[in-house]
């Protein structure tokens, strides 16, 4: 049986200042969002917003783990993923989603950061 390796792409690095800037960004982006939701009229934009607040600091959180531009790509693009579900848990008031999404979506953020830490630790076989 023959294998064929396919020698993995280099990928681009993200930069530091460009990590940094997202986090800072996103959770001030955040905190905005949760200070302003308690003031909406209308409970549905209130959720709305408080859940998209969630989305913003967690994809903040995990934006310090990220090592690549490509893997920083991907988690904007689930980011916005999970601010499409939101919104439609929210405004259709499906509440099994959006209690999922509010559980789920830190969660994934926090795998980043354990995924990041794990891959620098060095295991050795004897």
């Amino acid at each position: 049986m023959t294998t064929v390796v396919v020698p993995p792409l280099p990928q681009k690095e993200a930069s530091k200042p460009a990590k940094g800037g997202l986090f800072v960004l996103f959770w001030l982006i955040a905190l905005a969002l949760w200070i302003v939701a308690p003031h909406i009229a209308d409970p549905l934009w209130g959720a709305y917003a408080i859940d998209s607040g969630i989305v913003f600091a967690s994809i903040g959180f995990a934006a310090l783990q990220i090592t690549s531009a490509v893997a920083l790509r991907n988690t904007l693009l689930l980011g916005f993923l999970f601010l499409g579900l939101f919104a439609l848990g929210d405004f259709l008031e499906i509440t099994v989603l959006s209690f999922f999404l509010r559980m789920f979506v830190p969660f994934v953020a926090l795998l980043s950061a354990l995924y990041a830490g794990l891959g620098k630790v060095k295991v050795w076989y004897s």
